[in-house]
């Protein structure tokens, strides 16, 4: 299975469960794994940016965990901005976002972009873009997509899963008959 494009690290930031760590790294063994540090989402984002960042890193891209057929292109797309701007962010249609994209060279400016965010609400993107605008930080907004927060979110997961990808295995497994049936 390939995680990234050629030339693109993947590390999977994962919260301290039992056996979290060890699951993912045997079931992904071209990315590095880590745990993820306590606090808010923000403070885990300024740690994982920091990481990278002091790693030497040029430009990082953190996606949610709650969009399981995010396209792959929006990755690029948000890699591509990067070439040309300090931020990428991807809107969700409920108001957060998917991915935030960072330059080294707008941090560490960039960390108020996480500081007092008003994490889990309809009003996180929107509060995000002002945040970078008065930071004097440029941000390319990429195409909109879903969370899968909701049960209702669960019939366009169905309809939007890749065949043969392990989110449409474990679907395939869990899902009721009736929610998704029509987009398989």
């Amino acid at each position: 299975m390939k995680l990234a494009p050629d030339g693109v690290a993947v590390e999977l930031w994962v919260p301290d469960r039992p056996g979290a760590l060890e699951r993912l790294s045997s079931r992904y063994p071209a990315a590095r794994v880590r745990l993820q540090p306590g606090g808010s989402l923000g403070d885990r984002l300024d740690a994982a940016f920091a990481r990278a960042f002091a790693e030497g890193v040029d430009r990082a891209v953190a996606l949610g965990s709650d969009h399981p057929t995010l396209p792959a292109d929006f990755v690029v797309r948000a890699f591509d901005a990067l070439a040309d701007g300090p931020v990428a962010l991807g809107p969700s249609l409920d108001g957060g976002y998917y991915a935030v994209g960072l330059r080294g060279s707008a941090w560490p400016r960039a960390r108020g972009l996480f500081t007092g965010a008003p994490w889990s609400t309809s009003g996180l993107f929107a509060w995000t873009r002002a945040r970078a605008t008065s930071l004097r930080l440029d941000c390319t907004e990429l195409p909109p997509w879903y969370d899968v927060d909701l049960p209702a979110d669960l019939a366009r997961m169905a309809g939007d899963l890749t065949e043969g990808s392990a989110t449409a295995g474990a679907w395939a497994r869990l899902a009721p008959p009736t929610v998704g049936a029509e987009g398989r």
